[in-house]
């Protein structure tokens, strides 16, 4: 029978192991830092009653246990839970094997066969487990993602003739109707555009958008082709003014041939007649100067100063804290700002009120950001705009600004589409770091909200 104080020693690291799998249904590394602690007070215990093994296991185990825990839960690496999981489960065998009868008499606590199976069970379950669920299966499923099992209301519209009912404007793709149901209009292949009156072939449906092609052909090739022809004229065009430069400048260094200049033809001098004596005039009186008068001095006009007129100085606009704008906005916008703080709660990602907005945020970092601009709602997301450059999305891009450079994806609710929209990108914004979704709570967030100190 084993003694008092190796039952304690036990009870102590079971204590542990289990503190250990409760911060990993709760996500908590706290708790699993916890479960290290009192893990290790165990393996002491185990090393006083003369059970050397069983006691560098459980250090060990019970170390490697809270690093891939803390990697999992704080930095989503997901092939780290495998050996959180597989640590613990040497924790366990080594508990197990050294409180066996056979055990008793080996000074370390246990025998090698059984000192290798904890180990083994660590190393089986880290790299198989990681194999099957981190490699396989998600190569599997990105093989079959576009295969679904169950047809949906929209998929009969795959290979129908549709006719484009408006012309794109203002950056907003066209449209078409398909009985009252209104679709955007994209192109399934790169460099087609459509106006009013065209009837194009339906490939794929994504989202609100109908991707359409002309007349099913691929046009890319041909594309490429006149792009080639293109840069190869370019380039012949650049290959002739050269040659052309370089000739002009061969002819600069070229010596002028001088051009021998006739000779001028002799010059006959003519008789001129001589001049026939002019009578002489007799000279005219002359004339006494009148006195010249001095011009009278003007009269000196001092300017008169202008009167100084003071601007008015502008006064500073008022800052309205956030609660204010939303408690004072229309229905619209209260309703708005209470289903997408619910949904991104459903996350499992945390909200903090301040006076310039709602910050939500998980960890350390920022997924969305809610303000109040004028009397629409404005979400700055954890995106990158060129992810959605092609997309139908009317979205700003605030990457330049240095108070949205990790949320520069700006999006404005201004409708019940636009509602429907930031959804999408609420689960995009998730999805990036493997966030699952909860149970989504209706709840009235505008009567609840209190208004913090900025961060």
């Amino acid at each position: 029978m084993p003694d008092f104080m190796f039952m304690i020693c036990l009870l102590v690291g079971a204590g542990g192991i289990a503190l250990a799998l409760i911060a990993r249904l709760l996500r908590s590394y706290p708790l699993a830092f916890l479960g290290m602690v009192v893990t290790l007070a165990a393996g002491a215990l185990a090393f006083v009653e003369g059970r050397i093994l069983l006691g560098i296991y459980w250090y060990v185990f019970s170390i490697l246990s809270v690093i891939f825990a803390v990697l999992n839960l704080y930095k989503n690496k997901r092939w780290a839970f495998w050996w959180s999981f597989g640590a613990d489960v040497g924790l366990v065998l080594a508990a197990v094997f050294a409180s066996s009868p056979e055990a008793m008499d080996n000074l370390e606590g246990m025998g090698l066969i059984e000192a290798a199976i904890p180990l083994a069970a660590f190393l089986l379950i880290g790299i198989l487990f990681n194999l099957i669920f981190n490699v396989i299966v998600p190569k599997a499923k990105h093989v079959n993602k576009n295969e679904r099992k169950h047809l949906t209301n929209v998929d009969p519209l795959i290979g129908q003739l549709v006719t484009v009912v408006k012309d794109p404007e203002d950056g907003r793709p066209a449209r078409a109707l398909v009985g009252d149901v209104d679709w955007a209009v994209g192109a399934f292949f790169p460099g087609e555009s459509f106006k009013a009156g065209d009837v194009v072939k339906v490939h794929q449906i994504k989202g609100v958008t109908m991707l359409v092609s002309r007349d099913g052909k691929d046009y890319r090739q041909e594309m490429r082709n006149k792009r080639k022809a293109e840069a190869e004229a370019a380039r012949k065009a650049r290959e002739e003014e050269k040659a052309r430069k370089a000739a002009e400048k061969e002819a600069k260094k070229a010596k002028p041939v001088k051009e021998k200049k006739p000779e001028p033809a002799p010059v006959v001098e003519e008789k001129k007649p001589e001049p026939k004596p002019e009578p002489v005039k007799e000279p005219e009186p002359v004339k006494e100067p009148e006195p010249v008068k001095e011009p009278e001095p003007e009269p000196v006009v001092e300017p008169v100063p202008e009167p100084v007129v003071e601007e008015p100085k502008k006064e500073k606009a008022e800052f309205v804290p956030f609660a204010v704008r939303l408690q004072g906005g229309d229905d619209f916008l209260k309703e708005a700002y209470n289903e997408l703080k619910s949904e991104i709660l459903s996350y499992g990602i945390k909200s903090r009120v301040s006076s310039t907005g709602d910050k939500f945020r998980l960890h350390t970092k920022t997924y969305v950001k809610m303000v109040v601009a004028g009397k629409n709602l404005k979400l700055y997301f954890a995106l990158d705009p060129k992810d959605y450059k092609d997309s139908t999305y009317p979205f700003e891009d605030a990457s330049k600004m240095n108070a949205h450079k990790d949320t520069p994806f700006v999006f404005k609710i201004k409708s019940a589409l636009s509602i429907r929209r930031a959804k999408v990108l609420i689960g995009d914004c998730a999805k990036k770091d493997g966030l699952v979704q909860g149970e989504v709570v209706k709840h009235d967030h505008v009567k609840d909200i209190k208004v913090e100190e900025d961060e």
